[in-house]
C-alpha cells in the first residue's frame, strides 16, 4: 500500500512539474539557487554574498549538474566545463528541470519516513494513514515543484527527530563498573560487557545522528537548529552524550555550509540581514495580525479537512498522554511556538510542521473503528483536496502567461523596440529588443517624461507590485496594447480535447466543470500558487 501511496505522491508532483518554460526566471528563487549552484561549476565553492539560504542543497544540486556533465562529455554533448556553462546561459531548461526533480525525490523520501515513523511511534495503519495526509497536502505538492531549499529542509528536520526519539526511548545503558555480576563468573561477566558495549554504541549512535541531521537541516534552511532544543529536551539525562550530539550538530553544519566558517564575516552579515527580514525579532512587530496570518497560511495549506483532523489530534494528544503522545506533541508545540513569532507567515517556511500534522492526523483518524465510517471519512479528504490539487497541476502544466505574451511580442513588436519590464515578466534573453529590467523599482522612479524618451513600451505584472503612483501614471498616459490574465477555469482544460472532437458534449462539460469549481472555489478563494501565471500587461508610451 505505500508504495501506492508513493506512485500517487510522484504523479501529483511530477504533473506540472514543467511550468514556466522555458522561462529563466519563472520561480525566482529556485533562478537564484540554479544561478548560484552554476557558479560553483567555475570551481569557487563559497556563495558570498549569497548566504539567503545554506549551501547543503545547493551542492547536492551541483552533484547533480556534475553527473549530467560527465554523462554529456561521455557522449560527445559538452566538450569541456565551459561548454557547459555556455548550454545553461542558452538553455536554462535542463538545469531548472533537474532542481526540480531533486527536490521531488526529497518530498518523496519524506512521505516514506513519515511513513516509517509512525509506523515506530504507533502502528502500520497509522504510518499509511499519515504517509497518506502528506501525500496529498496541497502545500508540500505545491513547493515539491520548485528547485527551492524547502522540501529537502524538511525532509532532514524529520530525519533528525526519528533519531530523537531513538535516544528517548533507547537510553544508554550503565557502565561496566555499575554492573553488578557474580563473582568468579567471567562468562556472565564478558557476556554483560559485551552487551553493554554493544548497547552503548546504539545509545550513542542516535545521539550523533540525531546531532549530525540537525546540523544538516540548519546546512539546507537556518530554522533546523531549533530541534536541537528537542535533543536537549529528551536527551537531558546524559550530558557526556549531549556534548557528542552537539559536536555532530556542528559537523554536520559545516558538511553542508563549510563557508559558514571559512568566510564568517560574509555568512553573519547576510545572515543577520535575512534573520532581520523574515523573522525580525526584537522589532515592532503585529503579534495578532502576524498569527492571524499563520493560521490562514496553515487552512490554506493543509486544507479544511486536515486543519480539523490536526487540531482535533492535538487534543487528544493533550488528554492521552503516554510517551508516544508526549513527544509527538512537543516536537510539534517547539516548532508551531517557534515559527509563530516570526514575522513573514509564507506558507512555504513552515513545511517542516507539515510531516508531524499528517501524523497526527493519523493518529486522529485511525481511532475509527468503524471500516465504513472510515471509508466515509477517507472520501471526504479525497473531495475536500482533489479538486485544489487537480486545478493547481493544471495550472502548472498549462504554457504561461508569461510565454504567451512573449510569442505575441515577438509577432507584433519591431525588432529594436525600447522595453522596460519588471520581475515576473516576459522574457528575451535571444531576442532582437533592447530591454531594461528594473528589478527594484529604481528606473521606475523617474519622472515619466523621462521613461517615455527612453522607452517604446513597458511590461507589468501583477506577481509585482508597482508603486501606486507609478501605476496610476502608466494607466493614464500608457495604451494597453496587450493583456494577458490568468486561465479562468483549469478544469474546462482537462476535457478540451474531447469537445473540440464532440461539440455536443460542451454544454455538458462546462456545466460538470462549472460546478466543480465552484466547489473547489469554496473550498480556497485563493490564487493556485506563488508564482503561476501572472495578468501580463503591455503599454505601449
Amino acid at each position: 500500500m505505500i508504495w501506492f501511496i508513493l506512485l500517487i505522491s510522484a504523479i501529483v508532483r511530477l504533473w506540472g512539474i514543467n511550468f514556466a518554460f522555458p522561462l529563466r526566471y519563472g520561480h525566482i528563487d529556485e533562478s537564484v539557487i540554479i544561478f548560484y549552484t552554476t557558479r560553483f561549476l567555475t570551481g569557487d565553492l563559497n556563495p558570498n554574498p549569497f548566504f539567503d539560504y545554506p549551501t547543503l542543497f545547493l551542492y547536492l544540486l551541483l552533484i547533480c549538474y556534475l553527473i549530467f556533465f560527465i554523462t554529456g562529455f561521455a557522449f560527445g554533448k559538452f566538450g569541456s566545463m565551459e561548454n557547459f556553462i555556455a548550454y545553461n546561459i542558452s538553455n536554462p531548461v535542463p538545469f531548472i528541470l533537474i532542481g526540480r526533480i531533486l527536490t521531488v525525490l526529497f518530498s518523496l523520501a519524506t512521505i516514506y519516513l513519515v511513513y516509517l515513523f509512525a509506523k515506530k511511534l504507533f502502528d502500520k495503519k497509522t504510518g499509511l494513514l499519515s504517509a497518506l495526509f502528506l501525500s496529498l497536502s496541497w502545500q508540500h505538492i505545491l513547493n515539491s515543484h520548485y528547485a527551492t531549499t524547502d522540501i529537502a529542509a524538511a525532509f532532514f528536520t524529520l530525519l533528525s527527530v526519528y533519531f530523537v526519539w531513538e535516544l528517548y526511548t533507547n537510553p544508554a545503558p550503565l557502565k561496566t563498573s555499575e554492573v553488578s555480576t557474580p563473582k568468579n563468573n567471567n562468562v556472565i561477566r564478558n557476556n554483560n560487557n559485551k552487551n553493554i558495549v554493544i548497547g552503548q554504541w546504539s545509545g550513542i549512535k542516535s545521539y550523533i545522528f540525531a546531532g549530525l541531521f540537525c546540523g544538516l537541516s540548519i546546512a539546507t534552511k537556518y530554522y533546523g537548529g531549533i530541534i536541537f532544543l528537542a535533543v536537549i529536551i529528551f536527551g537531558r539525562g546524559n550530558l557526556k552524550y549531549l556534548g557528542i550530539s552537539l559536536a555532530s550538530m556542528i559537523l554536520g553544519f559545516f558538511i553542508g555550509c563549510p563557508y559558514a566558517f571559512i568566510d564568517y564575516t560574509g555568512f553573519i552579515s547576510r545572515f543577520l540581514d535575512r534573520f532581520d527580514l523574515i523573522i525580525g525579532w526584537g522589532k515592532n512587530i503585529n503579534i495578532m495580525s502576524t498569527n492571524v496570518l499563520y493560521i490562514k497560511t496553515f487552512m490554506y495549506g493543509l486544507g479544511f479537512f486536515l486543519t480539523i483532523t490536526t487540531l482535533i489530534g492535538i487534543i487528544f494528544l493533550i488528554v492521552n498522554r503516554n510517551k508516544q503522545n508526549i513527544f509527538l506533541l512537543t516536537i510539534t508545540l517547539i516548532l508551531l511556538i517557534f515559527f509563530a513569532t516570526w514575522r513573514n507567515p509564507a506558507g512555504r517556511y513552515y513545511l517542516a510542521l507539515y510531516p508531524f500534522f499528517a501524523i497526527i492526523s493519523g493518529v486522529t483518524i485511525v481511532k475509527i473503528k468503524k471500516k465504513l465510517s472510515l471509508t466515509a471519512v477517507l472520501v471526504v479528504f479525497l473531495i475536500t483536496v482533489l479538486p485544489k490539487i487537480v486545478k493547481t497541476d493544471v495550472l502548472l502544466s498549462q504554457k504561461d502567461t508569461r510565454v504567451i505574451a512573449r510569442e505575441w511580442v515577438l509577432k507584433n513588436i519591431p525588432a529594436a523596440s525600447r522595453i522596460l519590464r519588471g520581475p515576473f515578466c516576459p522574457e528575451f534573453p535571444n531576442d532582437k529588443y533592447n530591454v531594461t529590467i528594473d528589478w527594484h523599482n529604481e528606473v521606475k522612479l523617474k519622472d515619466f517624461s523621462e521613461l517615455q524618451k527612453e522607452y517604446d513600451y513597458i511590461i507589468t505584472s501583477s506577481l509585482y507590485s508597482d508603486s501606486k503612483l507609478f501605476s496610476d501614471t502608466l494607466e493614464k498616459n500608457g495604451e494597453i496594447v496587450y493583456e494577458a490574465p490568468r486561465v479562468e477555469n483549469p478544469w474546462y482544460l482537462l476535457f478540451q480535447d474531447s469537445t473540440e472532437r464532440n461539440p455536443a458534449r460542451r454544454p455538458f462539460i462546462h456545466a460538470l466543470t462549472g460546478m466543480v469549481f465552484w466547489m473547489q472555489d469554496e473550498i480556497s478563494k485563493d490564487s493556485m500558487g506563488e508564482f503561476q501565471n501572472p495578468t501580463i500587461k503591455i503599454y505601449k508610451l
